[in-house]
């Protein structure tokens, strides 16, 4: 309905729109429904808009007749098919039997709005703690005095580069000598050693698990940055995360811009930008590996690093490598043509410094929050040190951290327990969330749960592309903005090559190219607008996605195969970096269709009317006024003619008719069919440009949704994560692993020895014994279980090998020997019971 409308107002509107005439300068008689041209005579002639006829463009042709008909026939064919479907809904709203409401309910309404203020506070209280708010203060100062002192070192060189713009010098500034040591062919050789080192410490000062435990003292064990499966200190990670993206941006340019030097090899180059990435991560791995070891020597390191890595980064993007001066390492890639086309554009004041501060600002505010989170931290774990210490609990169970995390899900108010807890609950007696924030989001757009937590793995992530979004934007806004006065031109000839190709010597334009600078900033907004909606329904797809395989459901997912487990792992591994490049592609193909949408709408607005898209719209209307016109009848003939109930139910009323109207309907769409392949191209190209930042999306269907690279590795991902972080598994198995643990301990902590080796000796007797009855009570209960037996998936999959051999029997045979064995096995399992019973 809505299309059907905006076609037909558009319509009266370039039908009645005055034109801006570019010939016939001393006299127009082609009024304002047509385009005066001059012919080879010097004769003015008239083309006419649209469906317009006559000499002079003044008579409405029988097309143009016939399509406002059409339009106007559409209009009240959607008017009538909602009528009626609104007067149906009244109609069964009216025939459904009426509710009395109960009204036992109001004086717990009453009280619950007058504690309203009360529990509305208590929220904003228990969600902004002290700590958060002391370290948002400490942030904020923090960031400011970076700003500050980035300014001061900025300054200098600006003043520098003003003063040889004036008298038209070469742009650059000279570079200090210890700017060669930091950026040693694109690798930080001052924080980099310091890195490594601290990578060292932190491998002899941790302890194995599994792997040679007796030698060194169980020391010189390996140390991972995070676990990506467990939602332990995962802002701290996504900060971190958010940091690194600055970087990958910048490398991310040098590819696209490509200034590699001739001598070196294409293979070489590329393998010199992954070595950058690694120095990247390894540069940043103690600082993530010190939070998850969570040790004072490891806290203490990466304080230390924290902070000097910082300092030297402030420093190095301010006099070492800038954003828009060149220094005398760097002058011979633009020899200084960029820099002088911003100071003409943005002038030689103070303006390129404070944009270079203030786009810095979100990068020192993820920095801030780093520098501060790791002191606390260290400060938090020498409390709780001196605590043991004086309270002489010389016997506690030690623990590796993977075994902390494991047993916190089995705490009462852990968020696995939480989602057990709702699995009995229905969804109006599920707890609302205590945090004051997530209320105020509205259920229809997102709806908080507290029994659910994102992984680490989609914090960082997240982080990264977000961060990388901003960076993009602004980079795009603030280096393309000038040049874009430039490209006008060559835009317009490009654009009058391909209008104009069939009458070279025509001079009015078919398409005047408006001015490109508001066309350009709305269209970068809306590719960030478009690509930030995208990523936060993505967010709710992936837990959607994850509750579904939790509870076996594969409407949306495909369902897990043994065949694919290789496919799933090996789509785990690209997820994240699938998904940023997927999301950056995304952004730059929503840019350029928006671009090109809101360049055709300024020219509308400028020009007042365009003969290029005017053209077009004259052979698209009439197509889609048919189209919708022939979908709201068929919408009306199947609801209130060939379906009962007026749609209510899915059986055929009227048959006969059916089979007259299906015979005669068979002819009419074949030339709809044509015309709607052609539309389906189109879409499947304007959709896959929108949502190409989706992974759970494929735009190649259900059948095909495999060969879709970033769809299986967002399948894979879905899978790995559902098996390694299910709730149900998790409890149950930190229940049992804590009864284990905690019969260690008391086993450890014994008076006398010999009353533990007896007791050892009991154990392994009794519980080999117990095992085997908890085993068979189990079976006998759940006869189903059988068939998961270790023998029973033996035979099974000795059946499945010699299914491949021609010689064997049927298929039905096995399955016979299959269910005689399982009966068997049961019968076997109440002897055992009854047995042990009369024992």
């Amino acid at each position: 309905m809505t299309l059907a409308i905006m076609l037909s107002v558009l319509f009266l509107f370039l039908c009645s729109t005055p034109t801006i005439s570019q010939n016939c300068s001393t006299y127009n008689p082609c009024g304002s429904y047509g385009y005066c041209d001059d012919d080879l005579n010097g004769n003015s002639v008239c083309t006419c808009k649209f469906w317009w006829t006559g000499t002079v463009c003044t008579e409405q042709s029988s097309s143009g007749i016939q399509v406002i008909t059409l339009g106007v026939l559409v209009v009240v064919l959607i008017a009538v098919f909602y009528g009626l479907s609104i007067g149906c809904s009244i109609r069964r709203k009216r025939q459904q039997p009426k509710k009395e409401k109960p009204n036992l309910r109001i004086n717990e309404n009453n009280y619950a709005n007058s504690n309203l203020k009360e529990v509305a506070l208590t929220n904003v209280k228990e969600s902004a703690r002290f700590s958060s708010c002391f370290v948002a203060v400490l942030m904020v100062i923090l960031t400011i005095i970076a700003l500050i002192v980035k300014w001061l070192l900025i300054q200098p060189i600006h003043n520098e580069l003003v003063k040889k713009y004036n008298v038209n010098n070469s742009l650059f500034y000279q570079r200090e000598p210890i700017c060669d040591i930091i950026d040693f062919k694109n690798f930080n050789m001052l924080t980099f050693p310091i890195a490594c080192f601290a990578i060292l410490i932190f491998i002899i000062s941790s302890k194995r698990t599994s792997c040679l435990r007796n030698k060194f003292k169980g020391y010189i064990g390996p140390v991972i940055p995070l676990d990506f499966y467990v939602h332990i200190k995962r802002k701290f990670a996504a900060v971190v995360f958010a940091i690194i993206a600055d970087e990958l941006l910048s490398i991310v340019m040098e590819v696209i811009t490509d200034n590699s030097s001739s001598d070196q090899g294409v293979i070489i180059v590329y393998l010199l930008r992954i070595l950058s990435v690694l120095v990247i991560g390894l540069r940043y791995y103690p600082i993530l590996s010190a939070a998850y070891m969570d040790t004072i020597l490891a806290l203490t390191c990466a304080t230390f690093y924290a902070w000097l890595n910082f300092c030297v980064s402030v420093y190095h993007y301010s006099r070492c490598q800038s954003d828009f001066y060149p220094s005398n390492d760097n002058f011979d890639d633009t020899n200084g043509t960029e820099l002088m086309t911003l100071f003409s554009f943005y002038g030689t004041g103070q303006n390129l410094v404070i944009i270079q501060v203030i786009s810095d600002l979100p990068q020192y505010l993820c920095w801030s929050y780093i520098l501060i989170k790791l002191p606390m931290l260290l400060v938090e774990k020498i409390y709780k040190w001196f605590q043991r210490k004086n309270g002489n609990r010389s016997r506690n169970l030690c623990l590796t951290r993977e075994e902390k995390i494991l047993l916190h899900s089995s705490v009462p108010h852990s968020v696995e327990m939480l989602y057990i807890r709702n699995l009995f609950r229905a969804k109006t007696q599920r707890s609302t969330t205590r945090w004051f924030l997530a209320r105020l989001i509205p259920k229809m757009i997102y709806q908080w749960r507290d029994d659910y937590r994102f992984s680490s793995r989609i914090f960082s992530v997240y982080a990264t592309v977000f961060l990388l979004l901003i960076f993009l934007t602004i980079q795009a806004c603030i280096l393309v903005v000038p040049y874009l006065s430039g490209m006008e031109n060559t835009l317009q000839i490009l654009v009058d090559a391909i209008t104009q190709f069939n009458d070279v010597n025509k001079t009015q334009r078919d398409f005047p190219i408006p001015k490109l600078f508001l066309p350009y900033v709305l269209a970068i907004l809306t590719a960030f607008v478009i690509t930030t909606i995208q990523l936060l329904v993505l967010l709710g797809s992936i837990r959607r996605n994850l509750f579904q395989i939790y509870r076996g459901d594969v409407s949306e997912i495909p369902q897990r195969n043994k065949s694919n487990y290789l496919s799933y792992t090996t789509g785990n591994f690209h997820f994240a970096g699938y998904f940023i490049g997927y999301v950056i592609w995304g952004y730059i193909l929503t840019a350029t269709f928006a671009f090109i949408v809101y360049i055709c709408i300024d020219a509308f607005i400028t020009y007042g009317s365009v003969r290029f898209l005017e053209n077009i719209l004259k052979k698209i209307i009439p197509i889609l006024l048919l189209i919708i016109f022939k979908q709201y009848l068929n919408n009306i003939l199947a609801r209130y003619v060939f379906l009962q109930h007026y749609g209510d139910i899915l059986a055929i009323n009227n048959r006969r008719i059916l089979m007259i109207f299906l015979y005669f309907n068979f002819f009419l769409d074949a030339f709809l069919g044509f015309v709607s392949s052609i539309i389906r191209i189109i879409k499947s190209v304007i959709g896959g440009c929108l949502y190409m930042s989706r992974l759970d999306y494929s735009p190649m269907g259900r059948k095909l949704e495999t060969f879709d690279a970033g769809f299986s590795a967002y399948c894979g991902f879905i899978h790995i994560e559902a098996v390694h972080r299910n709730p149900i598994m998790l409890a149950f198995a930190s229940y049992v692993y804590g009864r284990m643990k905690a019969e260690q301990y008391v086993l450890n902590n014994s008076v006398s020895s010999t009353v533990i080796t007896d007791k050892r000796k009991m154990k392994t007797y009794s519980s080999k014994a117990s095992r085997k009855w908890y085993l068979a009570v189990l079976l006998i209960r759940n006869p189903s279980f059988v068939t998961l037996r270790k023998h029973i998936l033996r035979n099974r999959q000795n059946e499945q090998i010699e299914e491949l051999n021609p010689n064997v029997q049927r298929l039905s045979l096995t399955q016979n020997n299959y269910h005689r064995a399982s009966l068997i096995s049961e019968i076997d399992l109440q002897q055992i019971w009854q047995n042990n019973h009369v024992k």
